[in-house]
């Protein structure tokens, strides 16, 4: 991958802290990430902004850093055997390896940098829920709150689930060949009147992508399906089939299979995710307090 230089010079050792040196390799690579963002979204940085953007980076690293150094004078360990399975864990969200290995490279990374990456991580997790989780409480209150300040993010939209059969048929077969297509149609929706399920009807005659799926759209609100299926879906009831209607696929018959009807979710339904909403938000906002105050107490040294 060809990156452009970048136009900022950094020297070999970009800060000290608490004589723990910050390289200029991690800056540099974080800073061409971010020069590439903005690039993609058609702006170029200035000097003076990578300027400014690398000396956000080394402030981040400082912080991290001092987390790091918080934790293992805690007593936090990441052993080989924590970080190999860590590294597991984030490999079997890929398809293979290889994959993995591509994104990272993606990133200008290499595996024994993400690797690195993760212990940091984990050093901080540990620092993070030792002295700054069991800090945060939310008050039921604070949780009602938002709830009501927030409502119209608990509201849903009716929703319902349906199959589909269609059967194609091409103008240029003219009316004989529409009234072959409605006739085998017709036939098609007896059998299903007399106990033929709708499901084995779609897998052995529907001629869409569907089909093995026995025609199931799966759940939609009136917005995501096409008018000419919604329209008739959201007048139906809960086992109903359609007339057959045509579009410009061919000639369709819908069955509405279930509902789910629309409306405000109760507070108590969405208080576990609020309450971990919130609990993130302060949680962050903590621990950014927390390294204001280390960097206080720590001997930093910057060379940029």
């Amino acid at each position: 991958h060809k990156h452009d230089a970048l136009k900022v010079k950094l020297p070999e050792i970009v800060a000290k802290v608490n004589g723990h040196d910050i390289k200029r390799d991690l800056i540099t690579r974080e800073l061409k990430k971010a020069v590439e963002q903005y690039k993609k979204r058609g702006m170029a940085l200035t000097g003076d902004q990578e300027k400014s953007a690398a000396k956000s980076l080394i402030e981040d690293e400082i912080g991290r850093t001092l987390l790091v150094l918080k934790a293992k004078d805690s007593g936090a360990k990441v052993s080989e055997k924590m970080l190999s399975a860590r590294l597991k864990e984030v490999k079997s969200k890929f398809k293979s390896d290889s994959i993995f290995e591509h994104r990272l490279a993606d990133r200008g990374m290499t595996v024994d940098q993400y690797r690195h990456e993760l212990e940091i991580d984990m050093y901080m997790d540990q620092i993070i829920k030792k002295e700054i989780e069991p800090k945060i409480k939310i008050a039921e209150k604070d949780s009602q709150d938002y709830y009501n300040k927030n409502k119209k993010k608990f509201e849903s939209p009716e929703k319902i689930r349906a199959s589909v059969m269609l059967l194609n048929f091409s103008p240029s077969e003219g009316k004989a060949g529409e009234q072959a297509v409605l006739k085998k149609f017709e036939s098609i929706l007896d059998q299903v009147k007399n106990g033929t399920g709708f499901d084995d009807m779609a897998k052995k005659h529907s001629q869409d992508s569907l089909a093995s799926k026995g025609g199931d759209l799966g759940f939609f609100t009136r917005k995501q399906m096409l008018p000419a299926f919604s329209d008739r879906a959201f007048k139906m009831k809960v086992g109903e089939i359609s007339e057959i209607f045509r579009t410009g696929h061919g000639f369709h018959v819908l069955k509405v299979t279930d509902k789910k009807p629309g409306g405000l979710s109760p507070f108590e339904a969405e208080k576990a995710k609020i309450e971990k909403f919130l609990t993130n938000k302060k949680v962050s906002q903590a621990t950014r307090d927390y390294i204001e105050m280390l960097k206080k107490q720590a001997k930093i040294k910057t060379y940029f």
